[in-house]
């Protein structure tokens, strides 16, 4: 194991002592866990096949909780790379256990036996090591964002009579000290109704998006006209009005932003990709940290 890995996860998982290769398997355990959260991942599980008597130690198991699936990890701590030998001994494993899927992990490559073997059989081959710097190159570690968001100040709404009996009747029996007046009213809880006075959606559900819709301009008021498709009905001075639309005006304003999307405080501390090039990511301590290992290997939040 490098000197790299074992800092790694004693200062991340636990500093304890452990037989060779037992820390790489656990930090590949917890690797796979940050991948797959909502699956069970434990470290170290014997299984056997169904009708088989042989049983085969498993370093890293996953299986889904919400359908049934079995990915079963060969975690290989080597300083070169990994020949046929081990693949084809962990597919001993495979083929009695017959798992979804299963994958070899090590830390320096595979040799072109190993992966063709592999390939022959559908198991993935991976690389779970140390992060280099270079390790960056190809990679956008930030994003630069710099915009300007145009918003709507409070609007002020005219309805607009259905037609001219709704307005003769509306002018003759509402409170005429509120005819002409300007209100200030909670969207939220203020209705349209129906012509029999029910209460339907309140005004926040449709204007909302109406006027979300409309054009903009910071310089100068916008004003319209808007029609609904129906015949809406409103309660207005005391009387309830049916209306066609709304006459709108409104002044806008502008929030210019500056800002950079990056990965904060975290540090990069492992790089784990699939070797045919279908994944390729990078852990950070905050990926490592949160994760322990209760006593049946399983690996939980700390």
């Amino acid at each position: 194991m490098s000197e790299k890995i074992e800092t790694i996860y004693d200062e991340y998982i636990a500093e304890e002592k452990l037989k060779q290769g037992t820390k790489y398997e656990k930090i590949a355990a917890v690797v796979f866990k940050t991948l797959n959260t909502n699956d069970v991942v434990i470290h170290d599980l014997t299984l056997r096949g169904d009708g088989k008597k042989t049983a085969h130690q498993i370093d890293v198991t996953i299986e889904s909780s919400n359908v049934s699936r079995r990915v079963l990890i060969e975690c290989i701590d080597y300083d070169s790379k990994v020949g046929i030998s081990i693949v084809r001994d962990f597919f001993g494993a495979v083929s009695q256990i017959k798992p979804d899927e299963a994958f070899v992990v090590t830390t320096e490559g595979y040799t072109r036996g190993a992966r063709t073997f592999a390939e022959d059989e559908g198991i993935k081959l991976a690389i779970l090591r140390e992060f280099k710097d270079e390790d960056w190159e190809g990679t956008i570690q930030k994003i630069h964002i710099k915009g300007t968001v145009t918003f709507i100040n409070q609007p002020s709404l005219a309805w607009v009579a259905a037609n001219e009996q709704e307005r003769e009747n509306f002018y003759a029996k509402a409170n005429t000290e509120e005819v002409n007046s300007t209100q200030e009213i909670e969207t939220a809880t203020t209705f349209f109704y129906d012509q029999e006075g029910n209460p339907q959606e309140n005004l926040q559900t449709v204007l909302k998006p109406i006027l979300n819709k409309l054009p903009r301009n910071p310089v100068s008021p916008t004003t319209g006209r808007y029609e609904f498709g129906a015949i809406k009905y409103v309660k207005m001075a005391g009387v309830l009005l049916g209306i066609k639309g709304f006459d709108y005006e409104f002044t806008s304003g502008q929030n210019v932003f500056d800002t950079i999307v990056d990965q904060g405080e975290k540090i990069a501390l492992l790089v784990f990709k699939v070797i045919d090039g279908t994944f390729d990511k990078v852990i950070f301590d905050q990926d490592i940290d949160k994760w322990t290992f209760n006593d049946t290997g399983e690996v939980t939040l700390k």
